[in-house]
């Protein structure tokens, strides 16, 4: 451990929690806590023992669990977490997730990896406080040739923690090559968003191209680097994407052209874009940001989808399919059900509930962190009588 070890004490009834392998202990949970940060052991009221964790106070979230067993956070412990880490992944191929915060039992912390490059995102307070400890554990379970920081996203801010974007172990190219079943995008980390590829809709974008039949049309919204489009485009389809990222839809024009495929490209915002268009097309894919971070974000952000839903429906084919896909936690699959039903409503539309499904394996989703399933696509059918 470094230093130290602190000591906070959980309110009676909220131990409950930790015993049962939740991580996150917040402020108005907390009986005693020190003024100071550090690593800290976690004890119930009746002085029992819950675990080993970092405590800050001016965290979000004051303490998170790192081991529910007593032990030091040290080189050797975080080495066992990323080996289990890659145990679990064995047989996913050159890009997966490698660790998924809190499901892995590591707090705060995202690890994508691209064939020898790593990607990560430090999320907490507490996980960039012990960088010095995990960060070498890391390159020296993996062996990477290379580690890219893209710390900056809203959870950080939130954290009262600066950006940190760039190098931080190796050697990392400015352009990443993913390759993802035969295609490849040439991404520049320096401008991409998030890690650099969204990982977590590889078993949808297989899905979509398993459906997709030659001849049809197949609208992409929200393409990023198009690894949906590209795929419909493989199958001789007619494939449009929509996004308002210049940068990605340059990614997605230069792989294309490396594929020997035609997509169609449309810059701007999605709803603008859409209430321009023209149909009919057989499959429309709408996957959106983020849009919901706060619960109270919910009923604006519900409003918005059910505008996005309206015009796609307007553009869909007969008997065709549309995807909806939600990453935030807030916004459950019984949301995404409701705005389906409002906007069909809206367009006296039948449809068909064709299937729900969530992210792939190596993002795992813990039965104890709720907030670890966040990934939801809803494909809905046109089901005219």
């Amino acid at each position: 451990m470094l230093g130290l070890v602190l000591r906070v004490v959980v309110r009676p009834g909220k131990e409950r929690k930790l015993r049962n392998f939740y991580p996150n202990v917040y402020r108005d949970e907390l009986l005693e806590a020190p003024e100071e940060a550090g690593v800290a052991e976690a004890y119930a009221a009746d002085g029992s023992f819950l675990a080993v964790g970092y405590h800050d106070p001016r965290s979000r979230v004051p303490f998170r669990a790192f081991r529910f067993d007593r032990g030091p956070l040290d080189r050797p412990f975080f080495r066992g977490r990323f080996l289990r880490a890659m145990r679990k992944r064995e047989g996913m191929g050159t890009a997966y997730r490698l660790v998924h915060g809190e499901a892995d039992g590591l707090p705060g912390l995202v690890v994508d990896r691209f064939g020898e490059v790593l990607v990560l995102q430090v999320r907490a307070r507490g996980m960039e406080a012990l960088r010095e400890v995990w960060l070498p554990a890391l390159v020296e379970a993996v062996g990477p040739r290379g580690v890219y920081e893209r710390s900056d996203v809203e959870a950080r801010r939130l954290e009262g923690l600066p950006g940190r974007v760039g190098v931080v172990y190796g050697e990392v190219p400015e352009v990443l090559e993913v390759e993802e079943d035969g295609l490849l995008f040439p991404i520049p980390l320096a401008l991409a968003q998030k890690t650099g590829f969204y990982l977590d809709q590889r078993e949808n974008r297989r899905l979509l191209e398993a459906m997709v039949r030659p001849g049809e049309r197949v609208l992409d919204v929200y393409s990023y680097v198009g690894g949906f489009a590209l795929r419909a485009a493989r199958k001789g389809a007619y494939a449009l994407a929509v996004d308002k990222d210049l940068e990605a839809l340059a990614v997605l024009d230069r792989a294309a052209l490396r594929a020997g495929l035609r997509v169609d490209l449309r810059h701007g915002e999605a709803l603008g874009v859409l209430g321009g268009l023209e149909g009919p097309f057989h499959h429309v894919l709408l996957d959106p940001p983020t849009l919901v971070k706060r619960p109270e974000e919910l009923p604006p952000m519900k409003r918005h989808l059910v505008d996005l839903v309206r015009e796609a429906l307007r553009l869909l084919a007969p008997e065709g399919y549309l995807w909806l896909s939600s990453c935030s936690y807030y916004l459950k699959a019984e949301d995404l059900l409701e705005v389906a039903r409002r906007a069909a409503a809206d367009r006296r539309m039948r449809l068909r509930v064709h299937a729900l499904t969530h992210q792939p394996r190596d993002h795992p989703w813990s039965l104890h962190v709720p907030e670890s399933l966040y990934l939801k696509t809803l494909i809905l059918q046109e089901d005219a009588l």
